[in-house]
């Protein structure tokens, strides 16, 4: 919304300029000529710096969008690839004794719900820690498989396998909390801003005194520049978005697929109790 208000302020503030330049341009104008008609030919001239300025400013939106496009589906795959290492995390742990491996596997249910609730509401405030109680659930399952027992070949074979996957699954988290924040820098907002303001008062000077023709320019520049800006914003914040807004879809379907393979015991699915409780602010 700021960017969105910034964005309005430039607009206007282009348009003023570009009624001053071309007030002083026609108060400037030979004495006894025709003034509006000189600076109607004057603004002509002024047709490939527009055009240089609104090209370079298309290609830097364009350019931009790409990236912008890039950074929300790199957040997407890694919260789809966090929810497919929780489920081959689940399915690994199958040759241990049952004592160890539902304790393990009800953790890590556990886990993948605060995951889609606790840490995703950490990731929409941009908090790059995640949540206290998704990363207490991360650690005691870690510990759970580091004490998984190795006595039988099959354990210690396997062993190697599921700490592959915790791994990965803290690399999978690491990576879905660092796409929470914004990756366009102030100062690509700062360039934006000023080529709008040029671009819109070139634009103003350049069709002088054709009112309703002014008028229709500006409001359609404003409106595609709105409608650019805004889906920047949103795309580079993928969890906050509004309509654009990631949502725990995978990690929600991998639970829903793991509670429909595996219904019992139930102790799998019993309430999971809160490890630790979120820090303020």
């Amino acid at each position: 919304m700021l960017a969105e208000v910034i964005l309005l302020a430039v607009v206007a503030a282009g348009w003023l300029a570009g009624r001053w330049l071309l007030n002083r341009y026609r108060r400037k104008s030979r004495p006894g000529s025709h003034g509006d008609d000189e600076a109607e030919a004057g603004s002509e001239r002024l047709t490939d710096t527009i055009a240089f300025v609104g090209g370079a400013y298309g290609i830097l939106l364009g350019l931009l969008l790409v990236f912008a496009v890039g950074h929300f589906v790199d957040a997407r795959q890694v919260s789809k690839d966090e929810a497919a290492t929780a489920a081959a995390l689940f399915a690994a742990v199958d040759p241990f004794p049952v004592t160890v491996r539902d304790t393990l596997r009800h953790d890590l249910l556990c886990y993948m719900s605060s995951a889609a609730t606790d840490d995703w509401a950490a990731m929409r405030a941009g908090d790059l820690t995640g949540s206290e109680n998704t990363g207490a659930y991360a650690s005691r399952v870690q510990k759970e498989i580091a004490a998984l027992p190795q006595d039988k070949d099959v354990e210690a074979s396997n062993h190697y396998f599921v700490t592959e996957e915790i791994l990965d699954l803290a690399k999978d988290r690491q990576l879905r909390l660092l796409h929470a924040v914004p990756e366009i820098p102030p100062v690509i907002w700062l360039v934006l801003y000023v080529s709008a303001f040029l671009f819109m008062g070139l634009t103003v000077f350049h069709l002088g005194q054709r009112g309703w023709l002014t008028r229709l320019a500006v409001a359609a520049t404003t409106l595609l520049l709105m409608a650019i800006i805004g889906a920047l914003i949103q795309l580079d914040a993928p969890y906050v978005g509004i309509g654009t807004s990631l949502r725990p879809v995978a990690l929600d379907a991998a639970m829903e697929r793991l509670r429909d393979a595996n219904p019992t015991p139930a102790s799998l699915w019993a309430p999971c109790k809160r490890l630790a409780a979120e820090e303020a602010g």
